[in-house]
C-alpha cells in the first residue's frame, strides 16, 4: 500500500516529464501500479482534521461578544462562570483565531509630490546616562521625514515638551534648507490638544509656530499609524539598524554618532520602497521647491493665567495692560515674550499690546472700554457742555471760564458742579454761579460756600479802589473769604 507522500511523489516525477517506467524504477514497483495511482490523481487530497471543536456550541456567543468589544479574556471568564467551559484560555484564543480571524482592511498608498508633505514622529530609545548630572534620562529619536524622496532629519530629544518639539523642527527645516507645505503629525499633547474627527484644537505655541514657518497642521486621525506609515517604517528603522547592537557612553555619544549614521547611512542608502538614493533624490527634485526659511526668527512666549480687574486692565510685572470689558472678572491666559504681551480667552487672542519696561505703566487700548464710558475729549466737553446749558447762561458761562482756566483739570470741577446742582433748583444754582463769576472764584468749594450761607441772592459789593487788604476790611466783602477768593480785580 503506497502512502500518501509516495502517491504525491509519482505525481510529481510525472509532472516532471518522467515516463512510467522511468518512475516505477525509481519507486521500486510495476508500472502498472504506476498508472493505477495516476489514474486515481483526483482522489488525492490534502489530509485534513475534520473532528469538531469543544467551542463550536458557542460560536453564536462568542461572535456576538467579540462584536461588542468584549476582550477575549472577559470572553473566557463568562464561558467559565456561566458555562462551566473546562478549557484553557489559549485553546479559546487558538479558536477565535481559526474560526473568527479579524478582518484587515485595505488601504491606498499615499503618493506625495516634491515639497508638499512631510511626516513627524518620535521613538522612544530607552534610558541614557549624562555624564554631567552622572544621571539617566530618557531618550527620544525625533524623525522628520519628506515623504516624496523619503530623505530623513533625526535628532535626539529628552522629552516631548512642546519647546523640545518646536525646536527639532526648527533643526529640521534649517538642516532641508526650507519648509514643506504640510506636516503630518501624530496626535501628542504638544501639538494637537483635541481630535476628535471635525473638532481640532490645537496647542497655541504650535498654531503660531506653523503660521510662522508657513506649513500647514495635518493631524492623522487617532489610533491610525498607517497614515503616516513613512515615519512609522523610519522610527522602525532607527531602533533595528542604529539602536541595536551598538552602546552609547553618553548623551553626547549618542547624539554625534546618530548625526553621523544620518548623513553618511541612513540617507544615503538605496531606499527599499522607491530603490532610490533619498538624499540624491532630494537634491535633484526636491530641494528647490521647499518653502524659504523665515527672515525673523520664531519666539517662544512665557505663559500666566490672570483675572480682569473691573477697570478693564490686567497686571503683568507691575504694569496694568488693557483687556475688553466683555472679559471683566474673567479668567485669561497671557502670554509675553520680551517685546509683546498678549492676551487670550477661549483659546482665542483678545488683545496684544507692546510689553512695557516700566513699573506701574497703564497700556491702554481705549477701544476696550465699555462704549458708554469711552469719550474723546471734545466729545466729552460737549456733553458737559450741554448739560450745564440746560442750567442756565451762567452756569454755561461758568463752563466756559473752567475750561480756560484749567484746560486738563477742569473735569473734576465741572462734574461735582453738575452733582450739586441736582441737589438744588436751576434758579438758586445760577444765582450762585453768578456770584461766583462775579468775583472769579471758579472753584466748586467757593459756589459750595455760597450755597451752603445762602448768599446766593446778596447784592452783588460794587469794586472798591484801593489795594487788596483795604477791599477785605469791608464788611459785604469779608463773605468772599468763605469763597477761598484770592484776589480782587480793581
Amino acid at each position: 500500500m503506497f502512502t500518501m507522500y509516495q502517491q504525491i511523489t509519482i505525481k510529481t516525477l510525472k509532472n516532471q516529464g518522467k515516463t512510467n517506467r522511468d518512475i516505477a524504477s525509481e519507486m521500486n514497483c510495476h508500472r502498472n501500479t504506476v498508472s493505477n495511482i495516476l489514474s486515481r490523481l483526483h482522489l488525492i487530497k490534502r489530509q485534513t482534521r475534520n473532528k469538531s471543536s469543544y467551542f463550536d456550541r458557542f460560536f453564536d456567543l462568542i461572535k456576538e461578544y467579540l462584536d461588542k468589544k468584549i476582550s477575549r479574556l472577559r470572553i473566557w471568564e463568562i464561558l467559565k462562570a456561566e458555562y462551566s467551559v473546562d478549557r484553557t484560555y489559549d485553546s479559546l484564543c487558538k479558536y477565535i483565531q481559526s474560526n473568527l480571524p479579524k478582518h484587515h482592511p485595505s488601504y491606498i498608498v499615499q503618493e506625495s509630490d516634491p515639497a508638499e508633505t512631510a511626516e513627524v514622529d518620535f521613538g522612544y530609545l530607552g534610558l541614557i546616562k549624562d555624564p554631567s548630572s552622572n544621571l539617566f534620562k530618557k531618550a527620544y529619536v525625533f524623525i522628520f521625514t519628506l515623504c516624496f524622496s523619503r530623505v530623513s532629519f533625526y535628532c535626539i530629544t529628552y522629552d516631548q515638551s512642546i519647546k523640545s518639539f518646536i525646536n527639532a523642527h526648527i533643526k529640521a527645516f534649517t538642516y532641508f534648507g526650507g519648509v514643506p507645505r504640510r506636516i503630518k503629525i501624530d496626535n501628542l499633547k504638544s501639538a494637537v490638544l483635541k481630535n476628535r474627527r471635525y473638532d481640532l484644537e490645537f496647542n497655541k505655541d504650535f498654531m503660531e509656530f506653523s503660521h510662522h514657518y508657513n506649513f500647514v497642521i495635518t493631524p492623522c486621525t487617532p489610533y491610525q499609524p498607517q497614515q503616516k506609515g513613512k515615519v512609522e517604517s523610519a522610527v522602525g528603522y532607527t531602533k533595528k539598524n542604529f539602536m541595536a547592537g551598538r552602546l552609547f557612553t553618553s548623551t553626547y555619544d549618542l547624539e554625534t554618532r546618530l548625526h553621523e549614521w544620518m548623513k553618511s547611512y541612513a540617507n544615503c542608502r538605496i531606499h527599499g520602497t522607491t530603490k532610490q538614493i533619498p538624499c540624491s533624490q532630494f537634491i535633484k527634485e526636491e530641494k528647490n521647491l521647499l518653502q524659504p526659511l523665515p527672515d525673523v526668527e520664531f519666539s517662544f512666549y512665557e505663559s500666566y493665567e490672570r483675572i480682569t480687574a473691573i477697570n478693564c486692565h490686567i497686571c503683568l510685572d507691575n504694569n496694568y495692560y488693557s483687556v475688553p470689558y466683555q472679559y471683566v472678572d474673567k479668567l485669561v491666559e497671557v502670554r509675553t515674550d520680551k517685546n509683546l504681551v498678549r492676551i487670550y480667552a477661549d483659546n482665542e487672542e483678545i488683545a496684544i499690546h507692546a510689553k512695557s519696561n516700566g513699573k506701574g505703566k497703564y497700556i491702554t487700548n481705549h477701544l476696550h472700554y465699555p462704549p458708554d464710558k469711552c469719550y474723546s475729549s471734545t466729545t466729552c466737553q460737549q456733553k458737559y457742555e450741554k448739560q450745564m446749558t440746560l442750567i442756565g447762561p451762567y452756569s454755561k458761562q461758568f463752563f466756559s471760564l473752567v475750561v480756560k482756566k484749567d484746560p486738563s483739570g477742569w473735569g473734576r470741577t465741572i462734574r461735582k458742579t453738575l452733582g450739586l446742582a441736582s441737589l438744588i433748583n436751576n434758579d438758586k444754582m445760577e444765582a450762585a454761579v453768578k456770584r461766583a463769576i462775579h468775583f472769579n472764584a471758579l472753584s466748586f468749594n467757593t459756589l459750595k460756600n455760597i450755597i451752603d450761607r445762602d448768599i446766593q441772592n446778596t447784592e452783588l459789593e460794587k469794586p472798591i479802589k484801593g489795594n487788596a487788604a483795604a477791599v477785605l476790611k469791608n464788611s459785604l466783602d469779608r463773605e468772599l473769604d468763605y469763597y477761598q477768593l484770592k484776589t480782587i480785580t480793581l
